[in-house]
């Protein structure tokens, strides 16, 4: 049969759409195929990583009280869990350092080089290596510090994670015991008695890095914590000058899941690191130190109450400041104000996800709560249990109440509980010591009854669920069925059409 031009033309236009839906086809079909080989690469390589540590652990022969292991005449550091093996050494010369308080079991040398972990120091000299202390070492003319723990790699890029699931780079290095070369040239001394301080006579050294500042003479530590200082002068955090002179009446504030806040209790400051709660709204009062039924700590001023969300990482209100007068502290769980008894508790709020025919619990925010009790005139403190680091009895409205102070890493749900009979009453009051085990017994025995005030106060901290995976997921399989769908059907097309190619070449 004849054909025409427009025949020609339109037969011409099939065959190239027939060429593009096939490579079209084709890479599709290999984009599929190469992300489920490197989801199956990713987890093959991370199981035999897995099981190489392993291995090394289990055979290996460990260098003395250190985190280094001979193995199959290679060094290998057990940094978090995995091993790592330490580049160019040489296995004949290499040694630990001997330390007897372990504070050095990460550090080793060689005839070549000084080690950091797995890691080696560019520019030490292994035949002069010598520790000063508190993390730092010299070869006299050289200075580092080295951090005591293992940390999170923080240099470490998503590239290095790609290149080594595509099998083009080495194994990402997680976790490092990371160091510093402190830039100086006289020699330095240890500070006593405050870690990772040194000093070189004229200026103080922080994990090596320079205070600024500071003055050795009148240099200390607030409350035995290793990142508030002081001087005559100034407060630290860190190496970070403070926007507050000391007081002289610096503490520490906290409970022991929570942060560690500064306090100045003499004008009332608060700070958590380097970050300041408004101090033109200052002073603060602190509810809830060394407490434990709640998640962290509460600050109130004359206008508010205060807490400080670790999600938004800023200070927040939980709402105005409903106490009368003056707030005294009956327990770190337990306060009291010119009028009113209350108490702190702390409650998570959840939300039930069906999945798959079970149940997950979404947390939706961790709460705070201040709860009245009643008012001050009707209750009364008759006992301290164990010097009251147990807890205490009360007495209020004519019933008994047993007040605790164990918490809930004691496994004490509540603060506030009656004591529901006669004999329980009389044991807690007539001995002199009673063991957290019994208190526990008592509660379980229903003894002991929990009782909730009504909450007048909550300070909440608000969860946002990621969906990030669910939405990677959903937009992967829907542009692999519709995909699917559509490769389909223009297959079907494509068979029209082919058999219209081969009319035309009759």
């Amino acid at each position: 049969m004849k054909r025409n031009d427009e025949d020609f033309f339109q037969f011409e236009k099939k065959k190239n759409g027939i060429r593009l839906l096939k490579k079209v086809t084709i890479t599709f079909i290999v984009i599929v195929i190469i992300f489920n080989f490197l989801a199956f690469i990713s987890i093959f390589t991370m199981k035999s990583y897995y099981d190489f540590s392993k291995e090394v652990f289990n055979n290996g022969q460990k260098y003395e009280k250190s985190i280094y292991i001979k193995y199959k005449n290679k060094i290998y550091a057990n940094i978090y869990g995995e091993a790592y093996q330490l580049k160019n050494v040489d296995t004949e010369s290499f040694k630990v350092i001997d330390s007897t308080d372990y504070s050095d079991s990460y550090i080793a040398v060689d005839k070549n080089s000084v080690y950091f972990g797995n890691i080696p120091a560019p520019d030490l000299n292994p035949e002069k290596f010598e520790v000063i202390g508190n993390g730092y070492y010299t070869d006299g003319k050289n200075n580092y510090f080295c951090q005591r723990y293992s940390e999170k790699n923080e240099n470490l890029s998503k590239f290095e994670y790609i290149k080594y699931y595509l099998l083009m780079g080495d194994r990402p290095q997680r976790y490092i015991y990371p160091f510093k070369k402190v830039e100086m040239n006289r020699s330095l001394q240890v500070i006593k008695d405050i870690d990772f301080f040194t000093t070189d006579g004229k200026k103080m050294y922080y994990k090596g890095e320079i205070l600024e500042n500071s003055d050795i003479n009148t240099f200390g530590v607030v409350d035995s914590n290793n990142e508030y200082f002081f001087d005559k002068e100034n407060v630290y955090y860190k190496t970070k000058i403070l926007p507050v002179k000391n007081s002289g009446n610096l503490e520490i504030v906290s409970i022991s899941q929570g942060h560690n806040f500064l306090y100045d209790g003499k004008n009332g400051y608060v700070f958590l690191e380097d970050y300041s709660f408004d101090m033109e709204k200052a002073p603060y009062r602190v509810l809830g130190n060394e407490g434990n039924h709640i998640y962290d700590l509460l600050f109130v001023n004359n206008e508010g109450v205060y807490f400080y969300d670790d999600q938004a990482k800023k200070q927040k209100r939980a709402g105005d400041n409903i106490f009368a007068g003056k707030i005294e502290e009956v327990n770190p769980n337990v306060f009291t104000d010119d009028k009113n008894v209350y108490y702190l508790q702390s409650y998570d709020v959840k939300r039930k996800k069906k999945n798959k025919g079970s149940y997950a619990d979404i947390l939706l925010s961790k709460n705070i709560g201040v709860f009245y009790l009643g008012e001050k005139k009707n209750w009364e403190k008759i006992k301290d249990i164990d010097s009251g680091i147990i807890g205490q009895v009360w007495k209020g409205n004519n019933k008994y109440y047993y007040f605790d102070n164990l918490g809930e890493h004691q496994i004490v749900d509540n603060v506030i509980y009656e004591i529901s009979d006669e004999g329980t009453l009389q044991e807690l009051l007539n001995s002199e010591n009673i063991s957290s085990d019994k208190i526990i017994e008592i509660i379980n025995n229903k003894k002991l009854l929990p009782i909730r005030g009504k909450e007048v106060l909550t300070a909440a901290v608000k969860y946002k669920k990621s969906y990030k995976a669910e939405i990677f997921l959903t937009v992967f399989f829907t542009i692999f069925f519709i995909g699917k769908h559509f490769v389909l059907k223009k297959f079907k097309k494509l068979e029209n059409m082919e058999e219209e190619t081969d009319y035309y070449e009759l």
